[in-house]
């Protein structure tokens, strides 16, 4: 297999604005509704996706049709992800062991629903088989998918699904700028603006943790992934350049709630233990609480099990903050989860927490 990157290089500047949004992940009602909350103008604007359209996701089929028609008829541009590398494992039987690995344990994928719809099970298909008869049956929309470059290039910015190595080399191996981690702790300085999607932006937090998008400006890098579809809090995000002008929107499917009193905390030190850096050692057990020790965060800290896991024999503290948010009577605020009295929110993209007597929920 080439494991080139693959690059497009666009001489021409949009007759609108540039859109750019990453990691759909399948999620067609919510794409639709950020391209409605944008006021994209076919024709006129140019959208910039930065790859991982499909899987995790309920609509995975439907929104790669859709954007294989926008592609077709509009100014659309589409990176590839690492989750959409899926179609080179049915199009070519690449790694079947690993794609049969894959489907057995996520629930929404691409294939499960291309499969569903011509009656096609892999309880009993061999995988060999399976693929072949995916082939016979979606070879254009494998194809596309497979047919993706890894870098758009322009004359003031790079786009890449997760990272590129330098602004002379972007990679040499199509996984370097496809499916790296923590890209911007690599610390680097672009002249061109990059704009990567891949991580999701509350992966970079520590204390207050925003899903909205990111600006390093002494890198010149801006990261976009709201963590929509794999985090319980996500939001679907778009970067929108304007002439010289950078705007941000976002969407997600969260219940509002209204506040019903101020709420003014006293001086607090906030923390965000994420994901990546979720390992923790349980100090003490309690009955809806552990006492624990993050060597990440360097600190202890009880936190509820609403938000532990074991993740292969290591216990994990993941998307907790014990940030207090301020919030004034009449505020409306998204409703994350609700756990003991206490219910995880979101307010212009921030997470926090309060007391659910605080809230009025529809």
């Amino acid at each position: 297999m080439d494991r080139s990157v693959k690059i497009v290089r666009i001489s021409e500047d949009p007759k609108g604005r540039e859109i750019v949004i990453s990691d759909i992940h399948g999620n067609l009602d919510r794409y639709i509704t950020l391209l409605d909350k944008v006021n994209y103008v076919p024709g006129v604007d140019r959208l910039i996706l930065l790859g991982d359209l499909v899987e995790k996701g309920e609509r995975n089929l439907d929104l790669l049709h859709y954007i294989m028609d926008q592609r077709k008829n509009e100014d659309v541009w589409c990176l590839m992800g690492n989750c959409d590398f899926i179609a080179k494992n049915v199009l070519f039987s690449y790694r079947l062991s690993f794609l049969q690995h894959v489907l057995g344990f996520r629930k929404n994928s691409l294939i499960h629903e291309m499969a569903d719809r011509i009656g096609l099970s892999l309880d009993t298909t061999p995988i060999d088989e399976y693929c072949r008869i995916l082939r016979e049956n979606y070879l254009e929309e494998l194809s596309f998918l497979n047919d993706l470059p890894h870098i758009i290039e322009e004359k003031n910015r790079i786009y890449a699904h997760s990272a590129i190595t330098s602004e002379e080399n972007f990679g040499d191996d199509f996984k370097e700028v496809m499916a790296q981690p923590m890209f911007l702790k690599r610390k680097n300085h672009f002249r061109r603006t990059v704009v990567v999607g891949h991580m999701p932006v509350t992966e970079y937090a520590t204390k207050i943790a925003s899903f909205d998008p990111i600006y390093d400006a002494d890198q010149n890098v801006y990261s976009i992934d709201g963590g929509n579809v794999v985090k319980a809090a996500g939001q679907l995000n778009a970067l929108i350049f304007d002439h010289g002008k950078v705007s941000t929107e976002s969407v997600d499917d969260l219940k509002e709630a209204d506040v019903v009193r101020d709420v003014a905390p006293s001086v607090q030190i906030p923390f965000f233990i994420n994901w990546n850096n979720g390992e923790v050692k349980i100090l003490k057990k309690g009955t809806c609480q552990d006492y624990v020790y993050s060597p990440y965060l360097k600190r202890s800290f009880w936190i509820d099990h609403a938000f532990m896991s074991c993740d292969h024999a290591k216990i994990k503290g993941t998307d907790y903050t014990n940030y207090e948010m301020p919030l004034k009577k009449g505020n409306h605020v998204k409703i994350v989860f609700a756990y003991q009295d206490k219910v995880q929110i979101k307010k212009d993209g921030v997470l926090g927490w309060t007391y659910a007597s605080n809230l009025e929920q529809e």
